[in-house]
């Protein structure tokens, strides 16, 4: 019987009415007796439930007092659920407001702790890079974040665009600072390259092949930032026949600062016209950058102006039989053209650190300037085949 469905004072008028029965009347004094026990018993037990209740629900153990007889109280079922029900209530109201506090208290220590954390990251992070670009780029991992302008740009990563799919913890450095890409197994299973100029002076083409080097992309052209004249790499015809010679993979890059598409196509034909003679198919690259000078004429180029010359570079070069490849950077990658638009031409990306950063799929991975290789004099520009292009 469940005991706040039970009415003891309409219980016991019941009692009383009703007659008793059986074979034998037992006396007045044994029945009274009896009843006396009775009433006695089920008086005790509501008592000893209530209090039990009482301290279930306040958590605390109810003191009963005696009266000024010397007795204790006595209650109804009625008496003692309402005092239950008080006593429950009180509990659940106490309880609400401590888990109110609590959560007042708890949000207060989160964010704390939260911001404690945060800025202890910044430091140490800082303290080991010593360069707050990088610190962005790892509390912002949804963002391509580059300084441009003297200005910090946060570039929401576009999904839709091919990703790059390599893994960092594939990236394996030689002692000699080199870089190389395994798969799963450890295998290697990128190429070692280089691009030059000019500037690196007569090369022994020999020994670059026996240090290592599989493929070489030379520069062939370059454009003035700031008179726009197309000028031809002094040792480009020697490198190319040089490198063609001791069976390396070749390329021609032509620095870029055409600001309009006939000036590309001019770019591109001047590469072209160098590569009569040899194989077709190989890349022809448009390296476009913005350089440090006074008013740089392509930096005055919007990102769609931008765009358009680099694909009538490309559809040059495409149209010619070789294959064209767009050079960039971060900043450039990030900000300063629209990459939806180049999204099915092979890419060489710059980016000098082991660690990989940029979202979107390249080709070829330039990873340092600095870079030493047998028959070159003084630094050439390493960078790492990660696609196949030959």
């Amino acid at each position: 019987m469940d005991i706040q469905d039970y009415d003891l004072e309409e219980d016991l008028e019941e009692t009383e009415r009703e007659p008793k029965r059986g074979n034998k009347r037992r006396g007045g004094k044994g029945t009274t007796a009896a009843l006396a026990f009775l009433i006695s018993i089920v008086v005790v037990f509501l008592l000893i439930a209530g209090l039990i209740a009482m301290a279930y629900f306040s958590g605390k153990y109810a003191v009963v007092k005696e009266d000024a007889n010397g007795e204790f109280p006595v209650y109804t079922e009625t008496q003692m659920n309402e005092m239950i029900t008080e006593v429950k209530e009180d509990a659940q109201a106490l309880k609400e407001d401590e888990i109110e506090a609590a959560a007042v208290q708890a949000k207060a220590q989160g964010y704390a702790v939260g911001r404690n954390d945060l800025l202890d990251f910044i430091k140490k992070t800082l303290l080991s890079s010593n360069s707050s670009i990088e610190t962005f780029r790892l509390l912002y991992p949804n963002n391509i974040v580059v300084v441009s302008n003297s200005a910090y740009h946060f570039l929401e990563i576009n999904r839709s665009l091919k990703m790059s799919e390599l893994v960092q913890d594939r990236i394996k450095e030689l002692e000699n600072g080199e870089l190389q890409y395994t798969d799963e197994e450890g295998n290697v299973i990128s190429h070692k390259g280089i691009d030059i100029s000019e500037y690196q002076g007569n090369v022994n083409w020999t020994k670059v092949k026996n240090d290592g080097v599989e493929f070489v992309i030379i520069r062939s052209h370059y454009r003035g930032y700031g008179t726009g004249r197309l000028v031809e790499d002094s040792m480009v015809e020697k490198n190319l026949a040089g490198a063609s010679a001791a069976g390396l993979k070749y390329g021609l890059y032509v620095f870029s600062q055409a600001i309009t598409e006939a000036e590309a196509i001019e770019e591109a034909e001047s590469a072209i016209e160098k590569l009569e003679g040899y194989d077709k198919g190989v890349p022809i690259v448009i390296d476009v950058e913005r350089v440090a000078g006074k008013n740089p004429r392509m930096d005055a180029l919007t990102p769609t102006e931008r765009t358009d010359v680099i694909l009538a570079f490309c559809k040059t070069v495409s149209d010619a039989g070789y294959k064209p490849m767009i050079y960039f950077n971060t900043e450039m990658g990030a900000l300063y053209v629209e990459n939806e638009r180049l999204e099915e031409i092979p890419k060489w990306y710059a980016w000098y650190s082991s660690s990989l950063y940029f979202p979107y799929k390249y080709d070829i991975w330039q990873y340092k300037d600095s870079g030493k290789v047998d028959g070159i004099q003084g630094n050439v520009d390493m960078n790492i085949g990660l696609e196949p292009l030959w």
